[in-house]
């Protein structure tokens, strides 16, 4: 399959006729289209997938209502129209498929889908093709179940690595996915549909055998048995239902999360900045206080110089009457000494009687020393005076207020900024924010974290009740045996047809299993040669897949390596997709929009150079991050066919123009 052109009109932010020709040439079969973020490379893609199968889809492959898929300009225009024309083959025949949607006539400003009437044409080499048979010819030539290989983007990558998570939900859907389309739900529904008949069958041989003497009890255990069955599918199918509609609802609430989440982030914001808020105002305020204070106490300062030089002389008087008291106790201490020197007449160190001229001599110095101290004056009260005076002069100290009040200003500035810038924050959030009910996005995010429980809960049911069919099952294959072999005449009709059917059941059963092992070898080994091709570390030995579809990395001695980095899940993730795609159906045109962030530049080489060579078409929609033109793109440069760029009009239109490189 060739895609040859698509043509657009009034689609997402293609306002009119937007145009792309794709290089049909086996070997110039290389498209690139530059473009930045939200600009519409994706809306390329889902095009692509309208036309086909009138489905856009956005994050977690939502679908994309109708009525936001025409340009908005055009729809504030009143022009709802919306087109997509693909013109390509398959198998060596030209196909012309048109899809156009429009309002319906009474509808002034559609706000649901119903509100479009959608017409589809396809024509096959010239030659229109029957309505209802349009449908069933695109599914033969690109089935809708294997557009995710063809059409895919980053994001689909990343998707691929929840395989490896033992009892992913994601890795559960996507193999489910790989699953069906490789063709095993065929076989599923067969034996589903051959589980229908032999509960049918086994109901009539119930009927039969309470007509035969001595087999009562055993059809009335295998009557429990087949309603007990009856019982537990339907609890299946309903917790199944209820599963979907769990998972359907988390899924949109976290979409409205996602969407939301800047809002969120700023009301998370918004909360701190109050807090700030509060916190200037009240730090504000104590400073307001403690400098009415100071100010109270600045004239200390005037009086503190002139009460220092007080202070400073009462000290020294102070200094001066101790120092005296100090001599005046010396003093006495002499004299009493010398009384009793006198007194005894002896020499206190050799015991000798002392001479009357020393007796003299000591006499006129104790009467010296006695005139002295009585012209000694009584200090004490002075002393009590001036330590009072200091006391009281103490209590009036300077207060450094002008040290102070300049750090206190100093404070209160940068308060009353951070204040002020605060306060302009939050008002710019608010009206950020304004008209958004944040209250309703937490609750929002409540009921997402208990659908989120709800789904584990009821998945933990599923697993219950299919556990208890596949015992009822067991007994059931048990009782039959029993009864095959006593069954008489009347019975031996609906017996055989049980048997029948449930031998047909595990026939299906087991070729189911054959068919998924083989499928999935085939998957295994094409992707261990995609990876050996796109991988830079040449050591390693490939990929080993295993029963979720996961791939491991084995290195050089088969381990498997148990830490991969971004740029390694990636390239095995591209690798499935080879695989997938090689086994699902022919070779055929590969878009991929975005698939190279995560990549260092060899991985790039690698790619560009491996997947030209397995797709009738490789087309690539990249923003400059991923891809450098003059440099990323040399050594297939001469594979390249079509290089388009995006470019904005405005916020809510974009063109496409043919470039060069």
């Amino acid at each position: 399959m060739k895609l040859h052109t698509i043509s657009m009109v009034n689609f997402m932010p293609y306002q009119g006729v937007v145009k792309l020709d794709f290089p049909t040439d086996d070997y110039r079969n290389v498209m690139i289209v530059f473009g930045d973020n939200m600009r519409g490379k994706t809306s390329l893609l889902n095009a692509l997938r309208w036309g086909f199968y009138g489905k856009a889809v956005g994050r977690h492959s939502r679908p994309i209502p109708l009525q936001d898929i025409v340009n908005k300009n055009a729809s504030f225009g009143g022009d709802w129209k919306v087109q997509v024309f693909i013109e390509f083959e398959a198998n060596g025949v030209k196909y012309d498929l048109r899809r156009t949607a429009d309002r319906r006539a009474h509808v002034v400003t559609p706000t649901r889908p119903e509100d479009f009437l959608v017409t589809m044409h396809l024509s096959r080499d010239g030659a229109a093709v029957s309505g209802d048979q349009i449908e069933a010819e695109i599914d033969q030539i690109a089935p809708e179940q294997i557009s995710r290989f063809f059409l895919f983007d980053g994001e689909l990558l990343g998707e691929y690595e929840s395989l490896l998570i033992e009892g992913s939900e994601q890795g559960r859907q996507i193999k489910e996915a790989i699953e069906e389309v490789l063709g095993v739900p065929t076989l599923i529904r067969g034996r589903d549909e051959l589980g229908s008949i032999l509960k049918s069958a086994r109901k009539r041989q119930t009927q039969d055998l309470t007509h035969v003497q001595g087999l009562e009890k055993q059809a009335d255990r295998q009557k429990d048995l087949t309603a007990t069955q009856d019982s537990l599918d339907r609890d299946l199918l309903d917790l199944q239902r209820k599963l979907e509609e769990t998972r359907s609802k988390r899924v949109k609430l976290e979409d409205e999360l996602d969407a939301a989440a800047i809002v969120l982030s700023l009301k998370a914001k918004l909360d701190t900045l109050k807090e700030q808020q509060t916190s200037f105002r009240n730090q504000i305020e104590s400073k307001t206080i403690e400098r009415r204070g100071l100010l109270g106490l600045a004239w200390q300062d005037l009086l503190d110089t002139k009460l220092q030089v007080k202070r400073a002389s009462l000290a020294a008087r102070q200094t001066e009457l101790t120092q005296g008291l100090r001599r005046e106790a010396k003093l006495e201490d002499q004299i009493d000494r010398l009384k009793k020197l006198l007194s005894s007449g002896e020499c206190p160190v050799c015991g000798q009687t002392m001479e009357e001229g020393h007796r003299h001599k000591l006499g006129s110095t104790l009467g010296e020393m006695e005139v002295e101290f009585a012209r000694a004056s009584d200090a004490t009260a002075e002393l009590q005076s001036i330590a009072a005076q200091l006391a009281a002069l103490n209590k009036i100290r300077g207060v450094r207020a002008k040290e102070r009040l300049g750090a206190i200003d100093r404070d209160l500035k940068l308060a009353e900024v951070g204040l002020q810038r605060s306060e302009n924050e939050i008002e710019n959030i608010s009206d950020d924010i304004a008209g958004q009910d944040t209250t309703e996005l937490a609750r929002k995010r409540v009921i997402k974290d208990d659908a989120v429980r709800e789904e584990g809960r009821l998945q933990t049911d599923i697993n219950s009740v299919k556990k208890q069919i596949d015992q009822i099952k067991l007994e059931l294959a048990i009782s039959q045996r029993t009864i095959e072999g006593i069954a008489p005449d009347r019975a031996k009709k609906s017996t055989a047809k049980v048997n029948l059917a449930s031998e047909l059941e595990r026939t299906f059963a087991a070729s189911i299993e054959r068919l998924r092992d083989k499928l999935r070898e085939r998957v295994g080994r094409l992707a261990n040669d995609a990876f050996k091709r796109m991988t830079t570390q040449k050591a390693y030995q490939g990929l080993e897949i295993d029963a979720n579809y996961g791939l491991h990395i084995l290195d050089e001695n088969s381990r498997k390596v148990p830490v991969r980095s971004a740029g390694a899940e990636q390239v095995v993730a591209l690798s499935l997709i080879d695989g997938l795609n090689r086994t699902g159906r022919g070779a055929g045109p590969v878009v991929m929009d975005t698939p190279f962030g995560r990549l260092d530049l060899k991985h790039r080489d690698n790619i560009l150079s491996y997947l030209p060579d397995v797709t009738s078409q490789f087309v690539l929609l990249v923003h400059s991050g991923e891809i450098r033109p003059d440099t990323d793109l040399a050594h297939i440069k001469s594979r390249i066919g079509a290089v388009y760029t995006i470019k904005e009009v405005s916020s809510t239109q974009s063109q496409i123009e043919r470039t060069s490189l």
